[in-house]
């Protein structure tokens, strides 16, 4: 236990005092924070609109016709308690409901539609409202062929809205996870192969499963040092505070170091110099920095990018600091996260101790 102490500790000498490491892993994030925190003073979450049909007549499809082309809103269709959790979550502005029966009721002269608003943001309040009232209005005068035959039914939702700053300080923890845990991974692979330290640790007794999990805990203990930096800017200069348990953002931050750590190793693994290893690892953590939800809502991406945004890792690492940081969140709101994010490291440490060799 002591010979692998001093080989944790080592390695984590040898990270801290690589500059070329704790810039890009910890600089990027705090630039992010005080640029979007400073100078981009917006709203999380863009304009949305969620539209539930539960009558599927005619008449509600035209009503649901009637909302597209609007400007700076973004129109989402879905069942009744998905938009509502949308819509408590801050995802949405408001939810108007068409009820089953709408189609019925429009033939005799009279409809209501119950209106949920998110009122923690007057501005935005008021411009959902203005939005829907001028979108309901035009489809009583071409549409309905009467005047005010639909009226919406306004209900305020109490929500807790979410900063800029607080949305995006998880965001840029979770992206100091990912370059500095994988890039870690791949420097003490390819890195140390391409040197030739590997082929001298291969003479000794260390067994490949004991160097990589060394290798994880010192990484661990410095990405846990960067996102300690990072949360303290946060409080420090933003007021973001967490709202949940620090066991449980502890919990999430492990499994983020060994999911990205895993996939360090697996590129490390089959690339024999730092370069090329680098080169690869770019094409990997690029796309996943911009689908995974670090700095915009992932939820934004088209629709024919959601099942890539699902899949890679990183998004369920930002949603789970999210969850529990933002919204304080229980490990039944993280649980699939966690899940997620432990298969994907098991799946890529068994990959790399299959493929591990030490030169």
């Amino acid at each position: 236990m002591r010979g692998f102490s001093r080989l944790v500790l080592a390695q984590a000498t040898l990270l801290r005092r690589n500059v070329a490491y704790w810039v890009p892993t910890l600089g990027l994030a705090i630039i992010s924070m005080l640029v979007f925190g400073w100078l981009f003073d917006i709203e999380a979450q863009p304009f949305s609109l969620g539209l539930v049909d539960e009558d599927g007549s005619a008449a509600s499809q035209g009503l649901i016709r009637a909302f597209d082309g609007l400007d700076n809103v973004e129109v989402k269709e879905g069942p009744r308690q998905r938009e509502l959790a949308a819509l408590e979550d801050g995802k949405r502005a408001a939810v108007l409901v068409i009820p089953a029966g709408f189609g019925a009721e429009l033939t005799q002269g009279r409809a209501v539609l119950p209106g949920y608003y998110d009122n923690s943001n007057p501005i935005r309040l008021s411009y959902a409202a203005s939005t829907i009232d001028a979108v309901v209005e035009a489809y009583n005068t071409t549409v309905a062929g009467a005047s005010n035959p639909v009226i919406v039914e306004r209900q305020d939702v109490e929500t807790k809205n979410v900063s800029q700053i607080e949305f995006l300080t998880p965001g840029m923890a979770g992206l100091t996870l990912l370059w500095g845990a994988l890039f870690g991974g791949i420097v003490f692979l390819a890195g140390w192969r391409e040197m030739g330290i590997l082929r001298r640790l291969g003479v000794t007794p260390l067994r490949p499963a004991a160097l990589i999990a060394s290798q994880g805990a010192s990484l661990a203990l410095l990405s846990f040092v960067q996102v300690a930096i990072i949360f303290l800017i946060g409080r420090l200069v933003f007021g973001v505070t967490v709202e949940g348990s620090y066991l449980l953002l502890g919990g999430t931050l492990v499994l983020g170091v060994a999911c990205m750590l895993a996939l360090g190793y697996i590129i490390g693994s089959f690339l024999n110099t730092l370069t090329a290893a680098s080169a690869v690892a770019n094409l990997v953590t690029f796309p996943m920095m911009f689908l995974g939800g670090s700095w915009f809502p992932s939820d934004s991406a088209p629709d024919f990018l959601q099942p890539v945004v699902r899949a890679i890792p990183l998004t369920h690492l930002n949603d789970a600091l999210r969850e529990v940081v933002n919204k304080g969140g229980g490990l039944g709101d993280i649980w699939l996260d966690w899940a997620i994010l432990a298969a994907w490291a098991a799946a890529g440490f068994l990959v790399s101790l299959r493929v591990f060799r030490w030169q």
